[in-house]
């Protein structure tokens, strides 16, 4: 199996051990820097498959990183997983309208942090295999208590609206009259435009419900299209779930 390659740009050198057991864990290889500006430079002559990206850096912060990845068409798609010790909606929301796939609060919850980069590798793994394929749309369904969630994967098209009209059916409605709805989005690429578009028709096939979306690459662009305010749409499951339960 080839070995995840992942740059951490942490300022806090006492992190990288921690972080390098961790990475042992998935079969990862680790490469460190404190700077923004090194960080940028190792981006732009070596190969990697995720940036952990601290916020808090010294020089240029790490939403200038951030936003020097995403205005580089060869590293525009790359993963990037924030470090913050400030994790609030607030202060993440200009980091997710410029794209991130996940984010780490400090100190760190070992465990969670483990899982987080064990679901990148799975992703990653699939991705590889998947190359020089055609995308297929994938939506999955499950009900958990009484939360009934869709899975969105791999491309989303005019398929992907079709196979979620079929399950999200007048039986299975009935069904499901008193539960929650959430749409996951996060195993998406960054939806385009007429994307955003086209995922009006599902919107528009839970009302009278408002469904929890969990955007992931996609929370920039469908901002446009809920408003960046509004408190239906999150980064992760982890805070759709989070906001269920205090709503509750």
């Amino acid at each position: 199996m080839l070995k995840v390659k992942i740059l951490v740009i942490e300022d806090d050198e006492v992190q990288y051990d921690l972080l390098e057991a961790l990475f042992q864990k998935i079969n990862a290889q680790g490469v460190f820097c404190s700077t923004g500006e090194a960080g940028i430079e190792k981006l732009q002559n070596h190969f990697f498959d995720c940036v952990l990206l601290d916020l808090g850096l010294p020089g240029k912060s790490g939403l200038q990183v951030l936003k020097t990845i995403r205005e580089n068409p060869i590293l525009k798609d790359l993963a990037v997983i924030v470090l913050t010790a400030t994790k609030t909606r607030d202060s993440l929301q200009v980091c997710m309208r410029y794209g991130i796939s996940d984010y780490v609060g400090k100190p760190y919850d070992l465990q969670k942090f483990a899982q987080k980069l064990q679901i990148l590798e799975n992703a990653l793994a699939l991705k590889r295999t998947a190359a020089g394929k055609p995308a297929m749309a994938h939506v999955g369904v499950e009900r958990n208590g009484s939360i009934a969630k869709f899975v969105f994967s791999g491309v989303f098209n005019d398929e992907s609206v079709r196979k979620f009209l079929s399950l999200y059916n007048s039986q299975f409605k009935a069904q499901t009259k008193g539960d929650s709805i959430l749409i996951n989005l996060a195993m998406l690429p960054d939806m385009n435009e007429p994307q955003v578009r086209m995922f009006k028709v599902v919107l528009s096939a839970t009302e009278p419900k408002t469904p929890l979306i969990v955007a992931g690459r996609s929370y920039g662009p469908l901002t446009s299209l809920l408003g960046e305010t509004d408190a239906q749409l999150f980064l992760i499951e982890d805070d759709a779930l989070e906001f269920l339960n205090v709503k509750a």
